[in-house]
């Protein structure tokens, strides 16, 4: 098992404004539109020297070039921003209705009433996601992460629709379909389904989800796992990533199945989540697992998070990340929040 420690800080200054309208008439559809811009500086004295680092666009082209990569470039900075709307009210005969920006393109529709809510969204989440409340366990790391949690197999893509059923006895149930990423029939999956449920009985809150993906080999481009011994012929041309793929069998393919579960409570003036996931495919896997606290000193919350990451290959052999995080914020007023976070 290979270990790797990664070392970082990071800050970023917050800024964010909202605009809320409604209509004089006697309609209840309101509409929010909201933005966020963000000035980011990392630090960072991580070096990435293990060859299933290396970024998908290192091209390795002959036999004698290095597999290695590094990145301690310190400080650097960054700015971004984003803008979001929605609208929503209840119509006359008790149906709710509202819209907003979709994680992909276009617009995320949902109806609700007696019967729960239903959501159709271009690049919607799985029901696994909606039911895990134990943290994503995403921590920013100062180098190469493994982005915390699968909260999806690769078969919820496309437009997917979300079911919330009515609550009962603190009970949620949560259902999501994925017909297909392609309008042509030949999707990389089809009719990818994933349930999750929460229950809450007073201040704990415990979460369940599982999901299934069967790849679609009749597809234009399947999903198919091409792991197999590695072959060199000379002046071909290879991305690091497929060239590791080839050798170790690290890419998450063919069929899959996801199975998570968490937790989240109060604890006096402390909020703790933990949560526990694996997804199987016939290549890679992950396994992760993380716990977190939370708590207000005066104006500043504090956050502290420990996540363990494991990606088994098709080799046998595997990769494991551990990452600790510690963040501190504050909001500065009139809409501007600082934020340092220290990864390691």
């Amino acid at each position: 098992m290979d270990k790797k420690i990664l070392l970082g800080g990071a800050a970023a200054l917050i800024m964010g404004a909202g605009l809320y309208a409604a209509p004089a008439s006697a309609s209840a559809i309101s509409v929010d539109w909201s933005g966020e811009a963000t000035l980011s500086a990392v630090f960072d004295d991580a070096c990435n020297e293990n060859p299933a680092d290396l970024d998908a666009n290192t091209s390795i082209t002959g036999a004698t070039d290095a597999l290695s990569g590094c990145n301690d470039d310190m400080p650097v900075w960054a700015t971004s921003s984003e803008y979001k709307w929605s609208a929503g009210g209840t119509l006359a005969n008790g149906l709710g209705v509202s819209v907003g920006d979709a994680a992909a393109d276009g617009v995320a529709v949902t109806l609700s009433g007696a019967f729960g809510s239903v959501t159709w969204e271009d690049g919607g989440d799985s029901a696994v996601k909606a039911a895990h409340v134990g943290g994503d366990g995403d921590i920013d790391v100062a180098g190469t992460g493994f982005d915390g949690h699968a909260l999806a197999t690769s078969g919820t893509a496309g437009y997917v629709v979300n079911y919330k059923a009515p609550s009962i006895g603190g009970i949620d149930l949560y259902v999501s379909y994925a017909p297909g990423d392609s309008d042509l029939n030949d999707a990389t999956y089809e009719n990818t389904l994933a349930i999750g449920a929460t229950m809450t009985a007073g201040d704990i809150t415990i979460g369940a989800g599982w999901e299934t993906a069967t790849e679609n080999t009749n597809a234009a481009s399947p999903n198919a796992c091409d792991h197999a011994a590695f072959t060199y012929a000379t002046g071909d041309d290879y991305t690091a990533e497929g060239l590791v793929d080839d050798i170790y069998g690290t890419d998450e393919c063919g069929d899959q199945t996801l199975m998570g579960i968490g937790v989240s409570m109060d604890v006096a003036e402390m909020g703790l989540n933990a949560g526990y996931t694996v997804l199987d495919t016939e290549d890679g896997d992950k396994t992760t697992y993380n716990i977190g606290l939370s708590t207000s000193v005066g104006a500043y919350s504090l956050g502290l998070d420990y996540v363990n990451s494991e990606l088994a290959y098709a080799d046998a052999s595997s990769h494991t990340q551990t990452v600790i995080g510690a963040n501190i914020s504050t909001d500065l007023g009139d809409g501007v929040a600082l934020s340092l976070d220290f990864t390691n």
